[in-house]
């Protein structure tokens, strides 16, 4: 039954993908040939021109493009990715003379130097055509994966992330694939599916090799080898899983996760009198959107959904100082909502202070309704605090 869904909802996906496609003949220097290619432009892109997007290139898009496409659709419409740019390359005819690799050397045949070369010229042409972020995911899948693969050899890498799906490494990435990743600087995501019964990874990924990526926070790599599946099947559970992986720091902040931060900083600072250098959770939400710009370049304001959720945690543990500061960042950020003003009220009201709070619900009053409260709730505030005082 699980299986049916999976397959529904590929189905889904992929015709969505279909519905928004672009396809045009890309023009190569490189070749000197055109080669077709498939464009998913982001829902909303011409409804933000200040915007810019991640690029998604997908090898093997003759196939792999409307999965991979409509699951980024869903995903960035649940604000579980950033919206991004996907563009398949059609390799029907060409994929097995563009991935060969020489048996002597190791290295990719000059008509694969070639490929991969084209690539990153189309990787460039989406950068000045539109408004694509730099950071780059390449998927591919078995022997295509293992020529992405390749760009970790070079020394200055172009591509920031990859979601390998069932690769057939060759000798020399076998045995250069774990050093080359851990001698990246840059932030960089490295996403390994094999079916359940292929061990090619774990030969790969050990204890040891674990070790040295411990110390390197900017190095993510992960290899899922995934039940139930097999080698036509597992692309359908990789590509959802590979985008969740690299986009982590992206998503939507989650309570108990707070909650686990939480307990592990206080923890830091058990004992001890000065808690000057406790991370706070407002710190912690700015430091995630500074990650998000740095790391894939999408410079945006903080979601409403982040600030309620940080507030109901704040609220819930009465740190009525911090939730003041969480309610102040809203208002700056949310200008015309009632929202900032709301909560810096509920703080101004657990600090024992009622006509600070009655102020700030005064202010709220005067502005647009947000997130379910609306202009009754704000003024039931001012009433019960108005007789409170008289009391």
């Amino acid at each position: 039954m699980k299986k049916f869904i999976v397959l529904i909802m590929a189905l889904f996906i992929s015709q969505l993908a279909i519905s928004q496609a672009l396809y045009r003949a890309f023009p190569s220097d490189v070749l000197g040939e055109e080669r077709n290619v498939k464009i998913l432009k982001p829902r909303n892109y011409a409804a933000n021109p200040e915007k810019t997007y991640p690029l998604v290139i997908v090898l093997d898009g003759d196939f792999l493009f409307e999965p991979v496409a409509g699951t980024v659709d869903y995903l960035s419409y649940w604000d579980q990715m950033p919206e991004s740019f996907v563009i398949g390359i059609n390799q029907r005819e060409s994929r097995y003379d563009e991935t060969q690799i020489n048996r002597e050397s190791g290295f990719p045949e000059p008509q694969s130097l070639k490929f991969m070369d084209f690539v990153m010229e189309i990787r460039q042409t989406m950068i000045d055509e539109y408004r694509v972020a730099p950071f780059t995911v390449i998927v591919g899948k078995d022997i295509t994966a293992n020529l992405a693969s390749f760009y970790i050899m070079r020394k200055k890498i172009p591509v920031n992330a990859f979601i390998q799906i069932a690769p057939e490494y060759s000798t020399l990435i076998k045995e250069n694939l774990i050093s080359k990743i851990s001698q990246l600087e840059e932030y960089n995501y490295f996403y390994v599916a094999t079916p359940e019964n292929d061990n090619l990874l774990n030969e790969l990924i050990t204890k040891e090799t674990d070790s040295l990526f411990g110390t390197k926070k900017n190095l993510h790599l992960k290899h899922e080898a995934i039940k139930g599946s097999n080698k036509y099947t597992v692309a359908t559970h990789a590509i959802p899983r590979g985008l969740e992986f690299i986009f982590n720091e992206y998503q939507l902040i989650d309570e108990e996760k707070l909650l686990i931060e939480d307990l592990a900083e206080e923890a830091k600072f058990e004992g001890l009198e000065n808690k000057k250098g406790m991370v706070s959770v407002m710190d912690r939400i700015l430091e995630k959107y500074r990650m998000i710009k740095e790391v894939y370049g999408v410079d945006m304001k903080l979601r409403l959904v982040d600030l309620v959720t940080i507030s109901d945690y704040v609220a819930s543990k009465k740190d009525w100082d911090q939730l003041i500061s969480i309610g102040v960042l809203a208002d700056k950020e949310y200008p015309t909502l009632l929202y900032g003003r709301f909560i810096e009220g509920i703080g101004y009201e657990g600090l024992g202070r009622p006509s600070r709070a009655i102020k700030a619900f005064n202010i709220a009053y005067g502005l647009e309704p947000a997130v379910g409260i609306n202009k009754d709730d704000v003024l039931d505030k001012i009433e019960l605090l108005q007789i409170k005082e008289k009391e």
